[in-house]
């Protein structure tokens, strides 16, 4: 903590400097939640208990965001504090137990620069970054997991727009290592094969009121027909339809599997949709989404094969970021434990920005019904078992309020109530879950 603490005094150091002709800025956000569970259960067959299953916690985020600049050039920074769940000291008392997102039992000094990457401008056509960036996403929030890449970015602005490409560095096994001895360097140049690659082509232009933003990605992870591949096209757009508001995205996942010591050779392909309208009105805004994920049968079952090793390849996630629902989705991550639903179909109605004649006071609310399009076997725990997902479905109903006490600072609370079907013959469904939660967010 005090090397990165250290960083940001020296940031400011330089920004002051007459010499340096630099300006710094700094802005970022911090966000606390506390959260209580009641019937805490997604299994076919789990009895819910309240003093086995209901449960509380709090947990908080820090992130701070300087940046330096000198004429066309900036270097900027993420900068994460405690993004962590509370807890106490460790026994020796030395340092906290974070229980962070990245490993629920791992130590660290609770604070990290999570992006460092440079910005230069060649005049207003070209844009280059280098560095460590914001990846894994592109158009909407669907599908997305927002996390850090390495790369080297240029977007270059022309008549009909942005036009942009990405060389994305995923896993590099080629550089200088270290020998067994930790003394003697040694070249892991034999390695090279196995490094992972991701290559973007995109473009983001406008059709009357209407944004059009096709990305073209590719990622290799082979090495000598062991690995896979990914080419993903996606076709996001965004805009105003005269009545109403409207994002949608096609998402296409064609992957290719290959393990050539047991004769593996597989592709997968799933389909990925989402469409959300809505409309601003000046009491409120409705809106209604409709979100896909396909599921590949043969390929999931063709992979059991070999353990299964490959199965989520066959089932398309919605990803961290959508947040489909409260419990389904963001929490118990439904269809196979990506980080949102996965292999299922979201049908979502919701309220946003209700007004209450107080002027800070808002309500908002939703329901949301899901449907699996799982079918087919699965490769669970060592054993070829019936996919329990097949004929699932379940509903959840949210409601919320949030309270702005200033521009920057937000005090919210809202719950949820969820209740799944297996249909799954002999065994019972689980239990309907609930909880409650309140959150506190500021920004500057």
């Amino acid at each position: 903590m005090k090397k990165v603490l250290c960083t940001i005094a020296l940031m400011l150091l330089i920004a002051g400097s007459a010499y340096a002709q630099a300006t710094f800025s700094l802005t970022g956000d911090y966000w606390a939640e506390g959260k209580y569970w009641f019937n805490y259960n997604s299994g076919p067959g789990t009895d819910a208990t309240y003093s086995e299953r209901s449960f509380g916690f709090y947990e908080q985020d820090i992130n701070l965001y300087p940046k330096i600049s000198v004429g066309d050039t900036s270097l900027n920074f993420r900068v994460a504090i405690t993004d962590v769940y509370w807890g106490g000291p460790n026994s020796d008392g030395s340092e906290l137990i974070t229980q962070g997102a990245d490993d629920p039992n791992a130590n660290d000094d609770n604070i990290q620069i999570e992006r460092a990457f440079l910005t230069h401008k060649f005049g207003d056509k070209l844009t280059l970054d280098v560095g460590l960036m914001d990846g894994t996403q592109w158009g909407t929030v669907f599908a997305d997991d927002k996390q850090p890449q390495w790369r080297i970015k240029a977007i270059a602005t022309t008549s009909v727009g942005a036009i942009g490409a990405v060389l994305e560095k995923n896993v590099e096994n080629g550089a200088l290592g270290r020998a067994a001895n930790n003394e003697e360097p040694a070249y892991a140049g034999e390695d090279e094969r196995a490094d992972r690659d991701s290559y973007g082509l995109f473009m983001i232009t406008k059709v009357g009121d209407i944004y059009v933003k096709p990305l073209l990605w590719y990622v290799d992870s082979m090495r000598d027909e062991t690995g896979f591949t990914l080419f993903n096209p996606v076709l996001a757009l965004n805009g105003d339809l005269g009545a109403f508001s409207f994002e949608t995205e096609i998402n296409y996942k064609m992957w290719n599997a290959q393990v050539e010591a047991l004769d593996f050779d597989e592709d997968a392909n799933v389909l990925g949709f989402y469409l959300n309208i809505w409309k601003a009105l000046d009491a409120m805004t409705p809106g209604f989404v409709f979100a896909y994920g396909g599921y590949d049968k043969d390929f999931v079952e063709d992979n059991i094969a070999i353990g299964g090793n490959f199965a989520s390849f066959g089932n398309f996630d919605f990803e961290d970021d959508f947040n489909s629902t409260v419990i389904l989705g963001d929490e118990y991550c439904w269809g196979g434990g990506g980080d949102d639903l996965q292999g299922m179909t979201l049908l979502k109605l919701y309220v946003n920005d209700i007004k209450t004649g107080i002027d800070p006071l808002t309500l908002s609310a939703y329901a949301a019904y899901v449907m699996s399009n799982q079918e087919g076997q699965i490769f669970d725990g060592g054993a070829v078992v019936d996919n329990p997902f097949e004929d699932a479905t379940a509903w959840e109903f949210g409601l919320g309020a949030a309270y702005k006490i200033t521009d920057n600072l937000t005090y919210s609370v809202y719950g949820a109530y969820a209740d799944i079907n297996y249909d799954v013959t002999g065994v019972d469904d689980p239990d309907a879950v609930y909880m409650i939660a309140n959150a506190i967010e500021f920004n500057f």
